[in-house]
């Protein structure tokens, strides 16, 4: 069952939020990680769980995201996050970093997401927020405009693999849904995202779409792009990257 949680972060005095400081408390959720998840999550090529940090205006908060994606990252990252002191450290800041109690914002089984998208009334627009720092690779390089097909293939390819059985398999799938959609408009912008040292060419900003396929595709592309709320977007969402927020509208 995917689920987020969310972590309200007090800085020092004259200190302020940066994405990526989203890379340094996935370092801090591994420290406190079991062996085995942190050992797996090494080998693992698609992570079950995503997370970033962002600022939260409409609360002046700064706020650390974490959505689980199957029941072993919720039960494994709850677990990280229940020994994670109060007070955390920060060795690459140099710094202490105050953490709120987690706190459960939404949760949906891939059933219960399934079912909704293919009763409801399909939407017509939707509006995707980049949050944080978006990048996919492709032949060695990054891409820093967001490709329809590139985006659904990396949501299909996370709901897949933990789904638990509900698989949308379909050859080119991630195409037929990218031609399906229509680019409305976007106000981005490049934003490099930091991770150990080296930069990731990326971007961020808002991006709209409206769905111009048949009902069917229109749903399965709904879905998906209601899950990147969960999944995130694109490269290197557990470390921080692809944190994005939509809304979907009649």
């Amino acid at each position: 069952m995917p689920l987020i949680t969310e972590i309200t972060l007090q800085l020092p005095e004259g200190q302020r939020l940066h994405q990526s400081m989203g890379s340094l408390l996935h370092g801090a959720l591994m420290e406190y990680a079991g062996a085995e998840f942190a050992a797996a999550m090494h080998r693992q090529g698609v992570r079950p769980f995503s997370q970033f940090v962002y600022y939260d205006k409409a609360q002046s908060r700064a706020v650390w995201r974490i959505a689980a994606l199957n029941e072993f990252a919720e039960t494994e990252l709850a677990s990280a996050l229940g020994k994670m002191p109060q007070n955390l450290y920060l060795k690459q800041k140099g710094y202490v970093v105050q953490l709120s109690k987690p706190q459960k914002i939404k949760a949906a089984a891939y059933a219960e997401l399934a079912q909704q998208f293919f009763t409801a009334q399909p939407p017509r627009r939707a509006e995707l927020e980049f949050i944080t720092s978006t990048s996919f690779k492709a032949y060695g390089a990054y891409k820093i405009f967001p490709d329809n097909a590139y985006l659904f293939r990396s949501l299909l390819n996370r709901w897949n693999a933990f789904s638990g059985g509900i698989v949308l398999e379909e050859e080119n799938l991630e195409q037929h849904l990218a031609q399906a959609v229509r680019v409305t408009g976007y106000n981005l912008s490049l934003m490099p995202f930091s991770v150990n040292g080296a930069s990731i060419d990326a971007f961020k900003g808002r991006y709209s779409l409206c769905f111009t396929g048949s009902e069917a595709s229109t749903r399965l592309a709904a879905l998906l792009l209601s899950y990147a709320e969960y999944a995130g977007v694109g490269i290197k969402t557990a470390l921080g990257m692809g944190g994005t927020f939509i809304k979907l509208l009649p």
